[in-house]
């Protein structure tokens, strides 16, 4: 019952918690998950961009303080939300309540780990753009060092760069190519379950969320060990595809969809255009994410390879994450790019690009071969409000046209 949810052991305000009432009955989560096991005066910084503070509770849950804006975006995703992860396959974060701390005032959203405990033979926050970074490799955190303006130094030579600097600009380099090996079938269902997850995003107006990927591979015991935060049998908690690799080590992967509360706003429709020059930039409409990162992990999610003579098609009934097949009778993997891995069947790609330019019903035209910068802040002053988000994918997609007929180099992902 609501009535019993403490958490931390203090008094709180629940918001639309008939809705993640319903979500932690589904996934066999007791309604007092949060009372016990964190404080809210030991919080930590989670690492991201905006140094969102959180806590642990053991290895299965996170609570994460919510701003004001991400606070309102909850507010208006919940129901449909509770709806989307209800009605079929998803990657998203499960996420069990919605709270405000009634002695302090602050907002906070506890969800499930969706990582498992590590440690991780490898630990990435993948966008599909010039922001993917690298976390966690061979069980070493990788620290986040990022270039500022301020930071003279580390733009005039990378001899000025620190260690972690240098390990966090190649964790980035790795992270920007890496290849995820799953099982067929398992590849099958995520990338249809990505494609169901980012239709939903980019309906709400959302984008700049990340696929966390956490991959464990040793001995039974050492992955048993961290797959044991989602080894529920509830079809609502999300579970690593574990399958065995070609040394007989067990292998699980984590896949889950996180850090969907970013509406797209005027003032992230300013910050592309002040930004227009980098075209890899995660800051652009939800649709173009939502196609971009699909189509990026169409070409980075790689089939598992198959030995010739033994390894048969996994069985029907076996159950991964949300209905993926687990694949235990798969026996060869390799995590890191390889030329098994990069000889897998090409996927054939989809063409997402839009051409508007000659469509009756829309109320402008774009006749140009390329538009420079006053061109799109003129073209998106001038339109109406409605028309913006199309009439910026049309001018995004003239400028990367542009830039690469002109040989433009690709944006230096070391920022």
């Amino acid at each position: 019952m609501s009535g019993d949810v403490r958490p931390g052991g203090r008094e709180c305000e629940l918001f639309n918690d008939h809705i993640f009432c319903e979500l932690r009955a589904l996934a066999q989560v007791p309604d007092d998950f949060v009372n016990s096991g964190w404080n809210l005066e030991e919080l930590t910084h989670g690492g991201g961009k905006g140094g969102t503070l959180m806590a642990r509770i053991g290895d299965s849950y996170i609570v994460k303080e919510l701003s004001k804006s991400d606070h309102a975006s909850l507010l208006q995703l919940t129901a449909s939300y509770g709806q989307h992860v209800r009605s079929g396959d998803t990657l998203l974060c499960p996420m069990y309540l919605h709270f405000r701390d009634t002695p302090s005032g602050r907002s906070f959203f506890a969800m499930r780990n969706s990582s498992g405990s590590g440690p991780f033979s490898a630990l990435y926050d993948l966008k599909g753009c010039a922001d993917d970074k690298l976390l966690e490799e061979d069980g070493e955190p990788i620290r986040v060092v990022r270039k500022r303006i301020w930071n003279v130094g580390m733009w005039v030579s990378h001899r000025n760069w620190s260690k972690e600097r240098v390990l966090y600009h190649e964790g980035k380099r790795k992270a920007r190519t890496c290849e995820i090996v799953l099982p067929a079938e398992q590849r099958a269902w995520c990338l249809k379950s990505m494609a169901r997850d980012t239709e939903w995003l980019a309906q709400q107006r959302i984008m700049d969320y990340s696929l966390l990927v956490a991959v464990t591979a040793g001995s039974s015991a050492d992955v048993s060990s961290v797959c044991s935060s989602g080894s529920s049998a509830s079809p609502a908690v999300q579970k690593p595809i574990v399958y065995k690799d070609e040394e007989g080590q067990d292998v699980a992967v984590y896949l889950s969809i996180i850090d969907i509360l970013q509406r797209w706003t005027m003032g992230k429709c300013a910050a592309r255009v002040l930004k227009c020059s980098e075209w890899d930039q995660p800051t652009i409409p939800p649709a173009m994410y939502a196609r971009r990162f699909h189509q990026h992990f169409t070409d980075h999610l790689v089939e598992l390879p198959w030995h010739i003579g033994g390894a048969s098609a996994p069985a029907a009934d076996a159950q991964g994450p949300g209905g993926a097949p687990t694949g235990d009778e798969l026996v060869k993997v390799d995590l890191a790019p390889s030329e098994a891995t990069t000889s897998a069947p090409a996927v054939a790609e989809q063409d997402f690009s839009k051409d508007l330019s000659h469509n009756d019903s829309a109320p402008w035209q774009v006749t140009s071969a390329s538009v420079d910068v006053d061109q799109e802040r003129d073209l998106v002053r001038d339109c109406e409000p409605r028309d913006q988000l199309e009439l910026e994918e049309v001018v995004f997609d003239t400028l990367a046209a542009t830039q690469a007929a002109n040989g433009a180099p690709a944006k230096d992902i070391s920022s």
